[in-house]
């Protein structure tokens, strides 16, 4: 009924359709729509509005922003929320785990209804510490500078790699397949974290 009536819309009528990811979208419906990107705003305005909507450091404002994508929205919201909170719950498990070696404690952090959210926000102190490998200077998370440092430094590229890759396997089986027991699934994959970790492990190999 919904790809007839944007067919043959009523007359002076518009339907505006927003969507995160229009790829995902059946291609029966994208045929019938013309797709218009709306970019975020830049980040020197987003910052500039931020600060009077909230209460948070620049460090802060600035690691909501980038975790959301530049959506200065999101960002307010995420501030504004627990989930700013869980976050940084998550931060201090990661570095207690770091300096424990118990990345089962881990689980605790993970093991949420948000548990892909969380799975991002891991994600991307990851792909922070590779960066800072590398010597790049824009990093997501410039609040937490301290966590990145912490796995930048012990942990080899390759083992971040690995990492990183089954922890994105691990979050798009948690949005897309049902019926999952969540926690299997992230215990799991702390698991496979504790044993990228161990001496002589032999890493997987980066599908190119």
């Amino acid at each position: 009924a919904l790809l007839k009536t944007l067919e043959e819309p009523p007359e002076q009528t518009w339907f505006f359709l927003a969507s995160p990811e229009p790829a995902r979208l059946l291609a029966t419906l994208r045929s019938r729509c013309r797709l218009h990107h709306l970019a975020p705003p830049s980040e020197s305005y987003a910052m500039s509005w931020l600060p009077r909507e909230v209460t948070a450091s620049q460090e802060a404002l600035l690691t909501a922003l980038r975790l959301n994508a530049g959506s200065p929205g999101a960002a307010l919201a995420l501030l504004q929320s627990e989930r700013w909170a869980q976050r940084e719950a998550l931060c201090q498990a990661l570095m207690d785990s770091l300096h424990t070696g118990d990345w089962y404690a881990l689980l605790t952090a993970l093991n949420h209804e948000q548990a892909p959210a969380r799975l991002h926000w891991l994600a991307t102190l990851l792909v922070d510490a590779l960066k800072r490998q590398h010597g790049a200077s824009y990093l997501t998370n410039v609040d937490a500078d301290a966590v990145v440092a912490a796995l930048a430094g012990p942990l080899s590229p390759a083992r971040i790699q690995a990492i990183l890759n089954d922890i994105c396997h691990c979050r798009d089986q948690l949005l897309h397949v049902t019926g999952l027991n969540r926690e299997l699934v992230l215990t799991d994959l702390i698991l496979r974290i504790e044993h990228y970790l161990q001496p002589g492990t032999l890493l997987p190999v980066p599908h190119l």
